[in-house]
C-alpha cells in the first residue's frame, strides 16, 4: 500500500486517511502536568500514558486523553535512588514487583519503579547497567519472560539483561555497526521479536529474540519507507510497526513484513516518540503542547 492522502488537518499537524488528533497536552513548563523536551512515551492497556519528562528531570503518567495526571511527577535531578538526570524513555514493565523501566540517561542506568497503590505513588524499585551503559536511550521489557533490550546511544550498543539486570548479550551481526540507536521494540506475539531505530544510520533493524538477524528497514530519505533520524518504534497487537522520523516530521506505518502502509501523520515537529494501543500517542518538538493523542476514526 502507499501513502494515504491527508483527509483533515489540525492546528499542529496533518493526519492520514483514518486517524484524528483527540487531545494534545504537556504545555513547557515545570509544574505538574507541565512537559519540558519530553523524548520517549508508552500506554497501558487502559490507555494510561507514560511520559519522560527529560528536561524536567522527572516521569509522569497521564489519563488516556492526558491533561490529567494519575500520580504526582515522580524523580528530580540528582543521582540518588528516585532521582534523574535527562531520562528519555519509560516503558511499562511486567517484571514482578515493577511497573515501570525508565532509561535514566544522564545518569547512565536504567531504574525500575513501582506502584505504590496503598500509598497512591510511584517508588523506585532497583537500578542496573551504572557500568556498562553509556548513554541509554530506551529500553523494552519482554512480556514473555521479562528480558529486558536496551538501546544505548552513546556507545552505539543494544543490550539483553534480565529481569535482574543481568547482562546476557548484546544485538550483534558482523555485517552491522549501530549509531546511536535510540529506541527498541518487542513484538508481542509470543516470538518476542526485536526492532531497533538505528538513528545515525537512518533505518531499523529487525532481530529474533534470540539475536538472529531478520532484516532492515529504510535508508536516509524523504520518501515512503525512507527515514531522515528515526526515533521511537512501537509495534500494536497485530506486529505493525510505528516510527517516529524526526526530521521528516512524520509517523510511518508499516506491515510486520515491513511494508510501508501509510503515512499515518505528517507535519507534526520532530517527533521522537511514539506509542500505540487504544490510541496512537506522539511527543513532538511543539514549543506549545509536545504530545498528542490520535484516534483511528
Amino acid at each position: 500500500m502507499t501513502a494515504s492522502t491527508n483527509q483533515g488537518c489540525y492546528p499542529y499537524g496533518q493526519f492520514g486517511e483514518g486517524v484524528r488528533c483527540v487531545a494534545q497536552f504537556g504545555q513547557q513548563g515545570f509544574r505538574g502536568d507541565d512537559l519540558f523536551w519530553p523524548w520517549h512515551c508508552d500506554t497501558s492497556n487502559t490507555g494510561d500514558i507514560a511520559i519522560a519528562d527529560t528536561d524536567n528531570n522527572r516521569i509522569q503518567i497521564f489519563q488516556a486523553h492526558g491533561n490529567t495526571s494519575i500520580f504526582p511527577p515522580f524523580g528530580g535531578k540528582g543521582v540518588e535512588c528516585g532521582q534523574f538526570k535527562s531520562p528519555r524513555s519509560i516503558k511499562y514493565s511486567s517484571i514482578p514487583g515493577t511497573s515501570f523501566a525508565v532509561a535514566d540517561t544522564g545518569n547512565k542506568r536504567v531504574s525500575l519503579l513501582a506502584i505504590n497503590f496503598k500509598l497512591g505513588k510511584i517508588v523506585h524499585a532497583f537500578s542496573f547497567g551504572q557500568t556498562l551503559f553509556s548513554e541509554p536511550s530506551d529500553v523494552a521489557v519482554d512480556r514473555r519472560n521479562g528480558n529486558m533490550v536496551v538501546a544505548d546511544s552513546g556507545s552505539n550498543r543494544v543490550t539483553i539483561h534480565n529481569q535482574y539486570g543481568d547482562h546476557i548479550s548484546d544485538l550483534e551481526h558482523q555485517n552491522i555497526h549501530f549509531v546511536r540507536p535510540s529506541a527498541v521494540a518487542i513484538t508481542h506475539d509470543g516470538k518476542s521479536d526485536i526492532y531497533v531505530s538505528d538513528s545515525g544510520n537512518h533505518c531499523v533493524r529487525r532481530f529474533s529474540c534470540n539475536g538472529d538477524f531478520l532484516g532492515t528497514l529504510g535508508k536516509l530519505g524523504d520518501k515512503e519507507g525512507e527515514f531522515n533520524t528515526p526515533r521511537g518504534v512501537a509495534l500494536d497487537r497485530q506486529g505493525y510497526l510505528y516510527v517516529a522520523d524526526e526530521f521528516n516530521n512524520r509517523v510511518q506505518m508499516f506491515t510486520p513484513d515491513l511494508l510501508h502502509v501509510t503515512t499515518l501523520v505528517s507535519n507534526i515537529p520532530r517527533p521522537k516518540g511514539v506509542c500505540v494501543g487504544q490510541n496512537l500517542v506522539v511527543t513532538t518538538g511543539d514549543q506549545s503542547n509536545f504530545v498528542k493523542v490520535f484516534k483511528h476514526c
